[in-house]
């Protein structure tokens, strides 16, 4: 959590929304619908959102550089969105057969991802990545999926395994790969039907599917790894992974609702120039309301093909599947992005300038960071390393100087991504080069607070000796990594 001293200003500019969340923990777990959207001192409560910006029940306009978890790339309200989600409201919300616009809505999916044949709609992500490996089981007729050690796929259990460590684990674990169970209430038996690998090392990933290929129905990956932030694929990781999982037999499935439709129209697969045998989208693809999908070959979508009657050869369903007014609002916002290309040379060229700026600024103030980014994703790590290139190496980020950063850049309003450390940052169509330059003006404040601080806990370090060594490797052991000073 941040320092007292960083969160004054936002605490004091956050009164209503310190009274809400109090409110709230009475009534539901943590004070949030969502674990990710917890964080210290509180959480703060939107009104509303227009354009690439926020404001709060405070009375504050905040600079939104997280946009609903990257699902706005339009930004908030935009009117040709809501013009279609009121036009099918005034046609029924709920009506619970198929209709026309699902048609349209999986075509244009289809011109979006060429890799996609056929697909079905789910609500959000986790169900899409659900039945995007029941799917991959039931046409493979294995039980086992692999998944990089560190990525996100949703919040089903299939899925939830080694989204985290210490960095003592992770020292013991060296070299070694293997499932952990992601928090309790997950069945013992999902570690076993799990195999985890090391993004961005293909010899090793090679090595381990070859181990295992006679188990494994698929490959899910991130593209672009971003449940430890955003690390990109390096040294054609991508392209060694289609290839080796092609030559075993393997069904590599693209979890691309995060980068789908966002690195560019075709998603991380045109951006990269890898075809995967199944994608999962959403996020974007609802245009901000709750929808998402998966897809692939027509071999492997035909397990889902329904028989007479309640016989079924792989199961799929929800009651809110094809939402109408969701899908009005995904195929509007696929089409502005079909329509208008250069919306995508616009955040990529604002997330250039914001992410290299970032780089600078750290560097600059000679503070050890590392900034990551694709497109228009990214994020600052608080590290001495000069490149990540797995989960593992996000293990050496500095989290309270992240926090710091993080909360004395809200207290001066400007929300630098998905409060958590290890998410990221997005931006919108809606978003300017003078944002931009606001929210790195904010960033070197805070950066210099920051660096400020870490100099007064060097002045107050006691001096290092011979004995006070010895005494913690006794104590410790000769690995013990020396705490942050911040």
């Amino acid at each position: 959590m941040p320092s007292q001293r960083f969160s004054r200003r936002y605490l004091a500019r956050h009164r209503k929304s310190a009274q809400l969340f109090r409110r709230a923990k009475r009534v539901t777990p943590g004070g949030v619908e969502s674990n990710i959207r917890y964080f210290r001192p509180h959480p703060f409560f939107i009104d509303y959102g227009d354009g690439g910006y926020i404001y709060d029940v405070d009375g504050n306009k905040i600079l939104d550089l997280m946009m609903g978890y990257g699902s706005l790339i339009l930004g908030h309200n935009n009117r040709d969105v809501a013009l279609e989600v009121i036009r099918q409201l005034e046609s029924g919300s709920m009506l619970g057969v198929t209709t026309p616009l699902y048609v349209q809505y999986i075509e244009a999916i289809r011109k979006a991802f060429p890799s996609i044949k056929m697909a079905r709609l789910a609500n959000s992500g986790t169900e899409a990545t659900m039945h995007a490996l029941r799917a991959a089981r039931a046409y493979t007729g294995k039980d086992k999926i692999a998944k990089a050690e560190g990525a996100y796929h949703g919040a089903h259990d299939y899925v939830l395994q080694s989204l985290d460590m210490d960095s003592a684990t992770a020292r013991r674990m060296k070299g070694n790969y293997r499932p952990i169970p992601h928090g309790r209430g997950i069945p013992k038996v999902i570690s076993d039907i799990t195999v985890i690998f090391p993004y961005n090392d293909a010899e090793k990933t090679a090595e381990i599917l070859e181990a295992n290929q006679d188990e494994l129905a698929a490959v899910i990956i991130e593209p672009v790894l971003c449940g430890p932030g955003v690390i990109v694929p390096k040294r054609n990781y991508l392209k060694h992974l289609r290839r080796i999982t092609r030559k075993l037999g393997i069904v590599l499935i693209f979890d691309e609702v995060l980068t789908g439709l966002r690195l560019a129209y075709g998603g991380a697969q045109e951006y990269y120039d890898v075809t995967p045998d199944m994608t999962c989208f959403g996020k974007i693809a609802g245009g901000g309301f709750q929808l998402a999908g998966f897809g692939g070959e027509s071999q492997i979508m035909d397990v889902l093909t329904p028989g007479g009657g309640w016989r079924h050869g792989t199961f799929h369903a929800g009651t809110y599947n094809g939402h109408p007014v969701s899908v009005a609002a995904g195929l509007k916002c696929l089409q502005i992005l079909r329509g208008n290309k250069h919306i995508y040379t616009h955040i990529n060229a604002l997330g250039r300038r914001l992410f290299t700026g970032l780089q600078d600024l750290a560097d600059d103030r000679k503070i050890p960071a590392w900034v990551e980014y694709a497109g228009s994703i990214g994020n600052l790590y608080f590290t001495t390393r000069d490149e990540l290139n797995d989960f593992r190496d996000t293990l050496t980020v500095n989290n309270k100087r992240w926090w710091n950063w993080f909360i004395h850049c809200l207290g001066n309003n400007v929300l630098f991504g998905i409060p958590n450390v290890g998410e990221r940052a997005f931006l919108c169509a809606e978003h300017t080069e003078e944002d931009i330059d606001h929210a790195l003006e904010v960033a070197d404040a805070a950066l210099a607070a920051v660096a400020k601080e870490a100099g007064r806990h060097r002045a107050k370090a006691p001096k290092v000796t011979v004995e006070t060594v010895k005494e913690q490797v006794a104590l410790y052991g000769q690995e013990t990594p020396v705490p942050p000073h911040v």
